[in-house]
């Protein structure tokens, strides 16, 4: 059971990170497919702040993986807008 103060904690949270997530969403459909890390790039933030609104994206399948970056030492998914 979730405690009443974290529900009003979350509820307050909304607004917040759904004006992120849309923030989030205008990059992919501008300039996907794009990594997490260049999102995180182009919007100035820092990733942990990038990778909650990618997963609500994902989750709402509002975006999709799309294939990998390779360009990096490290494989990166690449994120696209559903059609």
């Amino acid at each position: 059971m979730i405690h009443a103060n974290s529900m009003a904690g979350m509820a307050a949270m909304e607004p917040i990170t759904g004006e992120c997530r849309i923030e989030v969403m205008k990059v992919i459909r501008e300039k996907g497919p794009i990594t997490r890390q260049d999102i995180a790039q182009e919007l100035g933030w820092e990733i942990n702040r990038i990778t909650g609104r990618v997963r609500e994206l994902l989750d709402k399948n509002n975006i999709c993986e799309d294939g990998q970056d390779r360009s990096h030492s490290v494989a990166r998914s690449l994120l696209r807008v559903m059609a």
